[in-house]
């Protein structure tokens, strides 16, 4: 597809957040497995299922405007992905682990939220309101999940990080 138009750039961004949330669902699922924090093993398994689902609404936004998803990569996800297997690869503590997956989970949920955001906004722009609500539907969501892991995080950082 050529990128001419606005409405090509609209789609090139939705096809790119879309490669990255199959992605993501299948990282959440490897760093599941591999924190040793309980807590958090089920915070990142409940967002899998959660994103799974984003990726299907995806879909439905792509139906929606009679198009199919272009073979986009995301890089943002690639890199972060590459960066947490070099990190797994140095053999971290359990604890260190736990902590760096948990960093690493907010990069990927600030980084879904400004990319909803800007998708919510263009929608908007481009006078699709349904396929801007759909949108703000799944932001939503990865503001709820930022949320969570941030306090988690905060939680986790002061028992581990602030002296008694």
């Amino acid at each position: 597809m050529r990128l001419k138009e606005p409405k090509d750039l609209f789609l090139f961004e939705l096809s790119a957040i879309y490669t990255g949330e199959k992605a993501i669902a299948e990282m959440l699922k490897d760093v599941a497995g591999d924190v040793d924090n309980d807590n958090l093993a089920k915070m990142l398994k409940a967002h899998q299922r959660e994103t799974k689902d984003q990726a299907k609404m995806l879909e439905s936004c792509f139906q929606h405007l009679g198009e199919s998803p272009m073979d986009v990569p995301c890089g943002v996800i690639d890199a972060l992905r590459a960066e947490y297997r070099e990190f797994v690869s140095q053999k971290p503590s359990p604890q260190v682990l736990t902590m760096f997956a948990l960093g690493g989970a907010l990069k990927v949920e600030h980084f879904e939220i400004a990319t909803y955001r800007g998708l919510v906004d263009k929608a908007m722009m481009m006078g699709d309101t349904e396929l801007a609500q759909n949108l703000k539907t799944i932001l939503n969501q990865e503001e709820e999940t930022a949320g969570k892991l941030e306090r988690f995080a905060n939680e986790l950082d002061h028992k581990v990080l602030v002296p008694a």
